[in-house]
């Protein structure tokens, strides 16, 4: 097992460093990765971006968390977004231990309305003032929680499922796998507790994000199949939210499966996922945190294109469409850095910065985070062999040496 630290120099430096200090050649960890060593050889020197699942692929081989390959958490140590993280996970640890005397919480009226703030923080991709506002505030809803009967019980754990989502949304983007994997577990025990079958799907489909952040793609379809088998059997369910939840469990499936491979299975869930959204018809709606409709159904077809390496086709799809503002930035900003990897692998250097530069104007926050845009930045900065303002600006902002 390598055990070597890997470092902020790049997704394809950091493997390079992890498979020296495994002892292995790149042949044989091409083998193992069950990856091209051309396709490996251009990754580690800068001049292709790494994919998803060639990551997912590399991290198995190696024994690795996928974190260690992308070299996260970015600049932890002199970035204030990342300060709440121990303060939560102090908070995490103590989950099914009620806080004392010491907390004197909120009512539940003013909880609830916190909780929005705090899930509008998150789709919006507002990391730092997301930070500072979780750790007392899942502090209090655990009190609640944990010390009072009846309705109030349930409506409290209904809020600090929602509670465990933002912090699950903040750990898993600041590059905190760890964490985000457990809050996985944390948020489906608290949705349990809540007796609200939709918190309990939202959990299933929240929990798949390891699954899909590891390349293990077959399990994570197996819990999205089974979520939607145990929420077709609540036919007491509100329409409109029990649309939204199932519409998005397609749609991750949709990713899933593009990842793997499996253009079979994403065609099935994106005729499902289709025939639904016009079921929503007009604006995406969003229900327990989760968007679905036309435009969202629309993103993740171009996502599923790319990850199938139909660049033509993703291009094609994504051509004169701009999310509008109605969709989360964080969708939006998603799109715009899924079609700036399209146009990287298009061979369009222009058209990959206007998209990258487009997800920064729509999310800026996630955007500086994501492993993605760091990796599709990094090679477009290879491949410039003259100077580019535009694209030294950007590199810098990212914290990257153009």
């Amino acid at each position: 097992m390598a055990t070597e630290n890997a470092s902020e120099d790049g997704t394809g430096t950091n493997i390079a460093l992890l498979r020296k200090a495994a002892g292995l050649t790149q042949d044989q960890l091409a083998q193992r990765a069950n990856v091209s060593k051309s396709l490996l050889s251009k990754v580690e020197i800068g001049d292709r971006p790494a994919s998803h699942g060639l990551v997912a692929s590399v991290a198995r081989a190696l024994r690795v968390p996928i974190e260690r390959v992308h070299g996260q958490p970015y600049d932890a140590a002199e970035n204030a977004t990342h300060a709440p993280i121990d303060e939560l996970r102090a908070v995490l640890r103590r989950y099914d231990l009620p806080p004392g005397d010491e907390v004197e919480p909120r009512p539940l009226t003013t909880l609830r309305a916190e909780v929005i703030t705090v899930a509008e923080l998150r789709r919006s991709g507002h990391y730092a003032r997301l930070g500072e506002r979780l750790p007392d505030l899942l502090t209090e809803l655990t009190a609640v929680a944990l010390t009072a009967s009846g309705d109030d019980r349930r409506a409290a754990f209904g809020l600090l499922t929602s509670g465990y989502y933002a912090a699950h949304g903040l750990a898993y983007r600041l590059g905190y796998g760890d964490l985000a994997e457990s809050i996985e577990h944390k948020l489906g025990w608290a949705a349990e507790r809540a007796e609200d079958p939709l918190a309990v799907g939202l959990a299933a489909w929240t929990r798949v994000n390891s699954f899909q952040a590891a390349g293990n793609y077959d399990h994570g379809l197996q819990i999205l199949d089974r979520a939607r088998a145990d929420l077709a059997h609540h036919t007491d369910l509100p329409g409109p939210a029990a649309l939204t939840l199932t519409g998005s469990m397609h749609l991750r499936a949709v990713t899933l499966a593009s990842r793997g491979g499996d253009a079979a299975t994403v065609r099935d869930h994106l005729n499902v996922a289709h025939r639904l959204a016009d079921e929503v018809g007009g604006d995406d709606r969003i229900h327990y945190h989760l968007t679905f409709g036309q435009v969202n159904t629309h993103i993740h077809a171009v996502a599923a294109h790319i990850e199938l390496g139909e660049v033509d086709q993703a291009v094609t799809l994504a051509d004169n469409f701009v999310p509008p503002n109605s969709v989360p930035p964080t969708r939006a900003g998603h799109h715009f850095i899924d079609l700036a990897r399209a146009h990287l692998m298009a061979g369009d250097r222009a058209a990959t910065l206007r998209a990258l530069q487009q997800a920064r104007r729509r999310a800026p926050e996630q955007t500086r985070y994501h492993p993605m845009v760091r990796e599709t930045t990094r090679v477009l900065v290879s491949l410039h062999r003259r100077s580019n303002r535009d694209l030294t600006r950007f590199a810098s902002w990212l914290g990257l040496t153009a």
